[in-house]
């Protein structure tokens, strides 16, 4: 059983995934270059990554649970999240494992009436 403390940081950890996501359906151009500059392809609205990539450059050498984090990422409601703000995260380049296929960040269809 976890305790309140790792309860309260997983919190916070799918929270700065689902800020990124923000920032990169919204366009935000500091983002983008910043992602850019770490070797994904993006652009507004579409982010490439692999997971073991995206957990790199979010968290950097400070979060050691690679395995943790992708049990709380495929249980969690990121997707839910997103699509409220017009996005999804979807299977790019599915290459039979996790950590080798290819995911992205990319925006709905808007349906027109």
């Amino acid at each position: 059983m976890r305790t309140l403390l790792e309860l309260i940081s997983m919190n916070a950890e799918m929270h700065k995934l689902q800020d990124y996501c923000a920032r990169v359906l919204r366009g935000d151009k500091a983002t983008l270059h910043r992602l850019r500059a770490a070797d994904f392809v993006c652009e507004a609205g579409f982010w490439a990554f692999g997971l073991p990539a995206l957990h790199c450059y979010i968290f950097g050498d400070s979060h050691d649970d690679y395995r943790g984090w992708l049990q709380q990422l495929y249980a969690g409601d990121l997707n839910t999240q997103l699509r409220e703000l017009g996005g999804e995260i979807a299977i790019l380049d599915n290459r039979g494992k996790v950590d080798a296929s290819c995911y992205c960040l990319r925006r709905l269809p808007t349906q027109e009436t």
